[in-house]
């Protein structure tokens, strides 16, 4: 019982954290309020922000409530985790004028010669704890005992 408390923690974190980090990373100069972005595109990116802050706490009660299938909230509350983060990585390949870094061009960050854009380690950080969080939470145990 202990690990699926610790495996709520952690989801919630994923998700709330990850909203609220969100907000307080794209509501600002370098982007929302970025006077070079075109004014509908801050709009899609406000829309996109208030669309996560709702999933996510949607994610969140689905977690903590009574339920008699707890194993719906955390599979519900992964997926929706996975929606937000993965397309980090492959967005820049369907759409290829966006860019992974917000910056400066040409002042990307780079360790040991590599090139290390920030919210691609934020993004792979928050799957990892996702991943932990639904192994921790036992759900895709149960499935297979059933089967």
């Amino acid at each position: 019982m202990r690990r699926i408390k610790v495996a709520k923690v952690l989801m919630t974190f994923v998700l709330l954290g990850g909203s609220l980090l969100s907000f307080v990373l794209d509501w600002s100069p370098n982007h929302l309020l970025n006077p070079l972005w075109h004014p509908h595109a801050r709009f899609h990116g406000a829309l996109l922000l208030f669309l996560l802050a709702g999933v996510s706490l949607t994610g969140a009660w689905l977690l903590w409530r009574r339920s008699k299938e707890p194993e719906v909230a955390f599979k519900v509350a992964t997926a929706l985790s996975v929606a937000y983060w993965t397309p980090l990585f492959y967005i820049p390949f369907l759409l290829p004028s966006s860019t992974w870094w917000a910056g400066r061009p040409g002042a990307e960050p780079h360790i040991d010669g590599v090139m290390v854009y920030p919210n691609l380690v934020v993004a792979a950080l928050f799957l990892v704890l996702t991943i932990v969080a639904y192994r921790l939470s036992g759900t895709g145990q149960s499935v297979e005992k059933d089967a």
